[in-house]
């Protein structure tokens, strides 16, 4: 499966999930989405500069000792239109997927369904 089948197969398994794009931390791009309605590529990679946000102050809180325990893999923003849940590959952090979801229930599928991407990506099975 490629990038673009793995994200729509994400959006189709996790229910009330209306976007899953795929970007790079580093250099802020958003490189593939799947969206039940179309966003432009500016408003993907501002999802993704909140993700950039969110782990930053989630790594410097893990680095000072000030959280009891840190979830480095995966952050959670409320928004208006739902939540936004962020979920960085474990073995190249600057890879990320994000998702806009109904409520933050979708945390534990969106999680699994980020890691079997990211699996997939580094040719597993």
């Amino acid at each position: 499966m490629n990038i673009a089948e793995y994200l729509d197969q994400m959006r189709r398994d996790i229910p009330d999930c209306s976007l899953v794009s795929f970007g790079d931390l580093r250099t802020g791009l958003s490189l593939r989405a799947s969206a039940a309605d179309p966003l432009r590529q500016d408003q993907l990679e501002e999802i993704l500069q909140h993700a950039a946000f969110t782990f930053s102050v989630s790594d410097a809180l893990a680095a000072t000792g000030e959280t009891e325990t840190a979830d480095r893999q995966s952050a959670i923003v409320a928004r208006p239109q739902g939540v936004l849940i962020f979920v960085r590959s474990p073995d190249e952090p600057s890879d990320v997927i994000c998702c806009l979801c109904r409520d933050a229930a979708a945390e534990a599928r969106v999680v699994n369904g980020a890691n079997k991407l990211f699996h997939g990506m580094a040719g597993g099975s």
